[in-house]
């Protein structure tokens, strides 16, 4: 999966005029040896690891058994879609973005909640979008609380995502960035 930024990155290469490479499709990734220790320490009562704040929309952090309370994903998640009527979540097995990127980010499917069939949209923060009130306010809350910031893979330069370490930073507490 390209990520933006990188040397290869989606938008490193838009602005040469040419398409990333995505050599496999987001529903054949799988989660790395990373996302499974992160997932593995949040199960371990004994470790202090409290929250993860994802700015990925693949989804990797949940198939990796994150749970759904243990992550901000404050750009979305591939795997989820949520109905504009009533606001129910669906964890899907697929890519409801398979179709592509859509402004209006319809799936295609309906609501199956009794007495609903709403639209059903994809999750994914589209370039411009506000970020999920829900998920950023539980993200900033979580680092406003932690002790120490450890920040994995991101070139850290969207913001506000890149500036919830600094919480951590300014009230005391440790920043590591890998």
């Amino acid at each position: 999966i390209p990520d933006y930024r990188g040397p290869s990155g989606v938008w490193t290469m838009a602005a040469k005029g040419l398409a990333a490479k995505c050599e496999i499709r987001m529903d054949q990734a799988v989660p790395t040896t990373a996302h499974m220790a992160l997932a593995s320490m949040l199960a371990d009562s004994d470790n202090p690891l409290q929250h993860i704040v994802s700015t990925n929309l693949d989804g990797l952090h949940r198939l990796s058994g994150v749970p759904r309370t243990s992550i901000s994903e404050l750009h979305g998640n591939c795997y989820l879609e949520r109905c504009r009527a009533c606001g129910v979540e669906y964890d899907r097995p697929f890519d409801t973005t398979a179709a592509g990127c859509r402004a209006d980010h319809k799936t295609g499917r309906r609501c199956e909640a009794e007495g609903c069939d709403g639209e059903l949209v994809d999750s994914i923060v589209n370039f411009g979008e506000a970020l999920p009130e829900d998920q950023y306010a539980t993200a900033h809350a979580a680092s406003a609380a932690g002790d120490v910031a450890l920040v994995l893979g991101t070139s850290m330069r969207v913001s506000p995502a890149c500036d919830l370490p600094q919480l951590i930073f300014e009230s005391g507490g440790a920043l590591v960035i890998v």
